[in-house]
């Protein structure tokens, strides 16, 4: 695949992300490994391929392939496996694709996600700081792997990395109040962020710059307080993703609304550096399966 379609594949792959990666490390350099003489013969290996410049080493401590066992983890002890950092190129001035191959031991059984996170300088890891999935080929889902006595190492595993993922330097947050009861159903929901009002359901994918995942279920309200790229955002947006549900079942159900207009989305710009506060909004569950309304026609309520 050529590396132009390595950066298209990275951001799609993100959006479904509806993952929940939290860390917990074992790990092995050696790629050679002998597992005649392994206790644990279960072992996932691979290689990430890291495109576009690398963010800056003050937002970077580090990385690490992550295996997560159920979605989200009860258990990070349990449900997730993480290696060690991966000795990424941190250079500013690398431009071809940085290629890494890692070797972990995982316990048998079945992980529902595979994935790349990273970890801020001076903060803990965050299960929003994904840089790309393990997904099956042309898809952009994420591919489970499963270990068993039949087949105890899966040697293929490959995830294009974007570090434009990587690249937040501000801050949004705001109360996002949920007026309607929670579906029972609900698997994931999530904040996020376009500097491009989607008009289109694929441009959901397509012009996504940020996303959090860290927003708690089942509660009346939340303070989300997510790190972004500065710049500014022209629509922020909650969405919703059911228990077996397809991919064409995600739907918006609350954005941040102009005061004079409740179907246009209300723009945001915060610099590097800064916050952003009162970013707030509604969601209504009961606008799915739909979705909420809103004016596609790219324009947002600014002068």
């Amino acid at each position: 695949m050529k590396l132009q379609a390595f950066r298209k594949l990275a951001p799609s792959a993100t959006l479904l992300i509806f993952i929940a990666f939290v860390l917990s490390c074992n790990f092995d350099h050696s790629i050679d490994y002998d597992h005649g003489i392994d206790p644990v013969p279960y072992r996932i290996r691979g290689e990430v391929v890291f495109v576009n410049p690398p963010a800056p080493k003050f937002l970077v401590r580090e990385v690490a392939f992550v295996a997560v066992k159920k979605l989200p983890p009860e258990n990070f002890l349990t449900d997730v496996v993480f290696s060690d950092p991966l000795p990424i190129d941190t250079s500013s001035t690398r431009t071809e694709p940085d290629t890494i191959r890692f070797d972990i031991v995982a316990d048998a059984g079945s992980y529902e996600a595979a994935g790349v996170l990273w970890r801020r300088v001076g903060g803990a890891w965050d299960i929003a700081n994904i840089l790309g999935l393990y997904t099956g080929s042309g898809q952009i889902t994420p591919k489970r792997i499963d270990l068993t006595a039949e087949h105890p190492v899966e040697d293929s595993v490959s995830i294009i990395a974007n570090w434009d993922l990587a690249k937040r330097d501000a801050i949004i947050e705001g109360d996002i109040t949920f007026e309607d009861v929670w579906p029972p159903n609900t698997e994931i929901v999530a904040v996020a962020f376009y500097q491009n009002i989607p008009t289109l359901d694929l441009h959901y994918i397509g012009f996504l710059k940020g996303l959090d995942i860290n927003i708690k279920k089942f509660v009346p309200t939340y303070h989300y307080r997510t790190a972004v790229s500065g710049g500014t955002y022209r629509f922020i947006a909650m969405f919703w993703f059911g228990k077996g549900s397809s991919l064409a079942s995600i739907r918006a159900i609350g954005f941040h609304r102009c005061p004079t207009d409740s179907l246009r989305p209300k723009q945001v710009v915060v610099a590097p550096g800064e916050t952003a506060s009162d970013v707030d909004f509604n969601v209504r569950f009961s606008s799915l399966p739909a979705g909420v309304n809103f004016h596609k026609d790219g324009r947002d309520c600014s002068p």
